[in-house]
């Protein structure tokens, strides 16, 4: 009789594996806009979590905490600032920035200033003479000696370069401003 029972259980248990499906599948058949949105999350999930391409310009990724240190110790050592692009690949604003950002690196003179971008979701310099990240992205421009000038959260072109000349840095010769 005992067996009856535990054939029983794993009759409706089995039984009850089918019947959620059909429900579900029930359910998503009466809500096809849903489905449509999900999917189309996930598809957002899969392309953003992708690392953002590079872009053509003077731009010098930071991955390691070694990196870091090197582009602080070279921009001491030759009186050049620095201008770091804290990202995330997942970010929507990161990934629309980062051409733009390529591109300025292109209109400034480096001989004076340094473009670094650093992804702050993978590596943590905030210890390192960094400062607090807040949101993505966040820009700053720092003095040789690691002093942060300017604090940018969001991409906003004209407040970045408004504030690198600020700093005396120069454009190159054909990105002047007429």
């Amino acid at each position: 009789q005992e067996q009856k029972k535990k054939k029983k259980k794993k009759n409706s248990s089995s039984i009850m594996i089918p019947s959620f499906v059909e429900s579900l599948v029930a359910f998503l058949s009466e809500k096809p806009l849903l489905v449509i949105a999900i999917i189309w999350m996930l598809f957002n999930l899969y392309k953003n979590s992708k690392p953002i391409p590079e872009y053509p310009g003077n731009v010098r990724a930071i991955k390691t905490k070694k990196e870091w240190n090197q582009l602080r110790e070279e921009s001491k050592r030759d009186g050049k600032h620095y201008l770091v692009d804290y990202y995330a690949d997942w970010c929507g604003p990161c990934r629309s920035a980062a051409p733009i950002y390529a591109e300025m690196s292109k209109d400034f003179d480096g001989s004076q200033i340094i473009f670094a971008k650093l992804n702050a979701s993978k590596l943590d310099v905030r210890k390192d003479g960094a400062g607090p990240v807040k949101c993505f992205p966040t820009i700053k421009l720092y003095d040789p000696n690691g002093a942060i000038l300017k604090h940018v959260e969001g991409f906003k072109k004209t407040e970045i370069i408004d504030s690198i000349e600020a700093a005396g840095i120069k454009r190159t010769e054909n990105k002047k401003k007429n």
